[in-house]
C-alpha cells in the first residue's frame, strides 16, 4: 500500500512539475503554439495576396513565394509574449493552454481560418459600403461635388 501511495505522490508531483514548472513566458509561447497562431498567421497572409493580386495584377508567383520564404513566424510569436504577459497572469495562461488542448479548444482552432475568412469579407463589404454612404452624405451636404 505505502509502494501505491508512494507512486501516486511521485506521479502527481511529476505532472505538477512539468504543468507548473515553466516559466511564464514559456507557457506563453506554449499558448500561441497550441492555439495555432502562427498557422493563423500564415492563413491570413494568404487571405490577403488574392486581395494584393486584384490591385496588383501584375505581381508574379515567385515574388510571393519569396516573400513567404522571409516570414519568420517565431519572431512573431516571441513578440506577442509581452502583450499575453501583461493581459494574462500566470494561471490565466494555464487556463488557457487547458482549454486550446479540450475538443472545444481544438473546434475553436480548427474553425478559426473560416470564421476569419468569413467575418473578413463581412468586414469588407461592410467598409466599402460605409465609405459609400459617407460620401453620398458628404455630397447630399455639399461638402463634395457629385
Amino acid at each position: 500500500m505505502k509502494k501505491i501511495l508512494f507512486i501516486f505522490v511521485l506521479f502527481i508531483a511529476a505532472n505538477t512539475f512539468t504543468v507548473y514548472g515553466q516559466t511564464k513566458n514559456d507557457d506563453i509561447l506554449k499558448l500561441l503554439t497550441i492555439s495555432e497562431t502562427g498557422k493563423i498567421a500564415e492563413q491570413t497572409l494568404n487571405l490577403l495576396i488574392p486581395q494584393f493580386n486584384q490591385l496588383i495584377p501584375n505581381i508574379p508567383d515567385a515574388f510571393w513565394a519569396r516573400f513567404r520564404s522571409k516570414l519568420n513566424i517565431d519572431a512573431l510569436l516571441r513578440e506577442c509574449i509581452p502583450i499575453y504577459s501583461k493581459y494574462y497572469t500566470h494561471d490565466e495562461i494555464k487556463q488557457l493552454i487547458t482549454f486550446y488542448q479540450s475538443p472545444l479548444g481544438r473546434k475553436m482552432i480548427s474553425v478559426a481560418p473560416s470564421i476569419q475568412q468569413e467575418t473578413m469579407n463581412i468586414g469588407q463589404k461592410w467598409g466599402e459600403q460605409l465609405g459609400h454612404d459617407i460620401v453620398d452624405e458628404l455630397i447630399s451636404e455639399g461638402y463634395l461635388e457629385d
